[in-house]
């Protein structure tokens, strides 16, 4: 180092750098990003290591630490550092990296960031538009735009346009832009975000989500109130009065939401939807509360507030007992009634996963679709589809016109997974993505939430690894709702599943390894042993049990009855599975065997006579049927 006098300004020292020492600084970072992983933090030698797996090919790069989160990429080239941008969005274990080109002066504290680039897709651009200022006057809209794809700049396929925007937390993320034309007419650009961020509504910043966030108020859940009805001897008419069954419930604190609309107090207070009682049903208990004489036009005689959070309505009571909260959520349920009438057993939906070794021939595409109807599939994965990104949405539309897709194209250029479903019936929300497998979330029409995995493993050992660490933070992540993986994992887990060999491999501890420490189970299954055949005949042909499904603990609690279905391989060398995804029904109370009974000299002729009889179905399901007949 070197010493340099300081300039004294109103006697305080200051240092002053000539310019050319700030151009010459800058211009040694010139190939640099700016790096951070959105709402996690990772420690920084695991970033790289993964970061070096996907980027190593293209360039050699530094890795340096800024502050706890953020990162800065030096590469030795600006082909490398293009490319990178490029090929966005990435991912690592699931976490999007929010990638930016460094320039001097730029803010490297995960507080300011109120501004994050994003991959969009625009859709229905006219051609006379597709541009390099087309496109930019088009996509100022969302936010500063910053650069395309390689195809949308080579204009390889005009279906759609991968342009990245520089968007701020404060953006609303619209799903459509109006474009005004020459001629004094009017169009609407469809825009798709295959990956939105979490923003946080309080600070405006996207490092964060709102449950997160240190300005949030704490929230608690209070006990409902339980009211019970009683019926005066004296009141001719036979209405009925309400007293409460345990204390009201005084409190002062106001909730506060995860998003602008959860937990806002609203000027005009909202009803729960009526549903009107069919036939001979009875009215819900709640209605039979009011008296009509009083009744009032007023929806809310209470003078109270109603607040939603997390979905649930929520009132706030002010009266001359204080102030108490109560839920809402059982007054009235949509689609359903009380009394006598019986609920009607909603059918259950069914996931299914094949691999089709390549989904290019059109004959594929009839067996696939044929495939999904007859077995009234809603949700389905396409493994090993060898399809390019620009060609995804035909063969999707090919196979079922109306229902939607996403790939993981962005971690795999072959396109290793699709997933499809029917929009009419459930609603599927991709969550992580990567080359090995992508997780989404599923709202069924019972409005239940659960997580599918779909995956398709690699077929070496080496990188199959980080498969498994995917899945041990997925078992974490999902371990408070019902989750199942399903699909091709390329790795067998016990010697019996393999036809030609006996031998546990290391490649087969590493599995069992992973599904021990991730407390997951196999479900169970019909019908084939082996699910991948390498279609030889005689000595030289070879099974093996490739393809199943698991499902942690929450599943089997909640979906105790669903199981999986092999199907016959048909245009592939692997089965379709399918899973039915469908609750439990209430098994009752256990069964408890009392020892004396082996006792009672009659109770090995009962047992026998029991156990000789016959019944249909898979084999379990007989011995389930065996024993409750015992029972």
């Amino acid at each position: 180092l070197q010493f340099f006098e300081p300039l004294v300004v109103d006697g305080v020292p200051r240092a002053k750098p000539p310019p050319e020492v700030r151009a010459n600084g800058a211009m040694e970072w010139e190939h640099t990003l700016a790096a951070f992983l959105v709402g996690k933090r990772l420690p920084a030698a695991k970033v790289r290591e993964v970061l070096l797996r996907k980027w190593g090919q293209v360039g050699s790069f530094t890795f340096h630490t800024v502050s706890t989160g953020v990162f800065l990429i030096k590469f030795d080239s600006g082909h490398a550092r293009d490319w990178v941008l490029d090929n966005g969005p990435w991912d690592i274990w699931g976490y999007h990296i929010a990638l930016r080109k460094w320039t001097k002066g730029m803010s490297l504290k995960l507080e300011d960031c109120n501004s994050i680039p994003i991959w969009v897709k625009l859709s229905n651009v006219p051609i006379h538009l597709w541009s390099k200022l087309g496109l930019s006057y088009i996509a100022s809209v969302l936010g500063r735009p910053l650069y395309m794809d390689a195809p949308t700049t080579n204009r390889q396929a005009l279906t759609f346009a991968r342009v990245c925007v520089d968007m701020l937390a404060s953006s609303s993320f619209p799903n459509s832009i109006t474009l005004d034309l020459d001629d004094g007419s009017s169009t609407v650009v469809g825009v798709e975000y295959p990956w939105k961020p979490q923003v946080c509504s309080l600070c405006r910043v996207f490092d964060h989500a709102n449950k997160s966030c240190p300005r949030a108020v704490r929230r608690e859940w209070l006990p409902k109130l339980v009211v019970e009805a009683c019926r005066k001897p004296e009141d001719a008419e036979g209405w009925i009065t309400i007293k409460r069954k345990n204390p009201p419930v005084i409190t002062d604190q106001i909730l506060a939401g995860d998003s602008p609309g959860d937990g806002r107090v609203l000027d005009q207070p909202q009803q729960a939807p009526k549903t009107p009682a069919k036939g001979n049903e009875q009215p819900h208990p709640m209605d039979r509360t009011k008296d009509p004489a009083s009744a009032s036009p007023d929806p809310n005689p209470l003078g109270s507030k109603v607040v939603h959070i997390d979905g649930a309505c929520m009132m706030m009571m002010d009266n001359n007992r204080g102030k108490a909260i109560c839920n809402m959520t059982d007054s009235v349920v949509a689609g359903s009634s009380s009394g006598s009438s019986k609920k009607k057993k909603k059918k259950g939906q069914t996931a299914a996963a094949w691999n089709v070794r390549g989904l290019n021939n059109p004959s594929k595409h009839r067996e696939v679709a044929h495939f999904i109807l007859s077995n009234k599939i809603s949700l389905f994965a396409l493994l090993e589809t060898r399809l390019r990104e620009s060609n995804v949405e035909h063969v999707v539309k090919s196979i079922r016109r109306n229902w939607h897709f996403c790939s993981n194209h962005n971690s795999s250029l072959s396109g290793r997974i699709v997933v499809m479903w029917d929009v009419s019936r459930i609603v599927f929300e991709p969550v992580f993505a990567n080359e090995q497998a992508l997780h989404g979330r599923v709202m069924l029409p019972n409005r239940q939430e659960i997580y599918v995995s779909f995956i398709y493993g690699l077929c070496d050992r080496n990188g199959r690894k980080q498969r498994w660490d995917d899945i041990m933070y997925c078992s974490n992540h999902f371990k408070k709702s019902p989750w199942t993986l399903l699909g091709d994992f390329n790795v067998t887990r016990f010697s019996y599943e393999h036809s030609k060999s006996n031998s546990v491999t290391k490649a087969m501890d590493d599995f069992n390894h992973t599904i021990r420490s991730a407390e997951l189970e196999d479900l169970k299954s019909t019908r084939l042993n082996f699910t991948w055949t390498n279609m030889r005949t005689g000595p030289a042909a070879i099974s093996k049990k490739l393809d199943r499904a698991f499902g942690n603990w929450q599943w089997l609690k909640q979906f105790g009855d669903s199981y999986v279905h092999a199907f016959n391989p048909g245009i592939s060398d692997h089965s379709p599975l399918s899973i039915q995804l469908m609750q439990g029904q209430s098994t009752g109370r256990p069964f408890k065997f009392l020892n004396f009974w082996a006792d009672h000299p009659d109770f090995l002729k009962i047992v026998r006579q029991e156990w000789a009889k016959t019944y249909e179905g898979p084999p379990l399901r007989r011995i389930q049927l065996k024993l409750k007949s015992l029972k």
